[in-house]
């Protein structure tokens, strides 16, 4: 998985579906890549349990947590 393949938005990441932050889930793009680094997630072309394997209720949460209504 790279920070390419999570959801962003204004160059912020969300990285609520792959860690606790504590806090504000959406990072700058150098802090995404440090959270795939500290993970093992690498800088690899396939999508295995990355972003996009969400089930729509999920996908849905996540917009109406940064409040998008889809």
């Amino acid at each position: 998985m790279n920070v390419n393949e999570l959801m962003n938005m204004n160059d912020m990441y969300y990285v609520g579906n792959i860690i606790d932050t504590d806090g504000n889930d959406w990072v700058t793009k150098q802090e995404a890549q440090s959270i795939l680094d500290d993970l093992g997630c690498g800088d690899d072309s396939n999508n295995s349990g990355g972003y996009g394997d969400e089930s729509p209720d999920e996908y849905k949460r996540m917009m109406a947590t940064v409040g998008i209504k889809i």
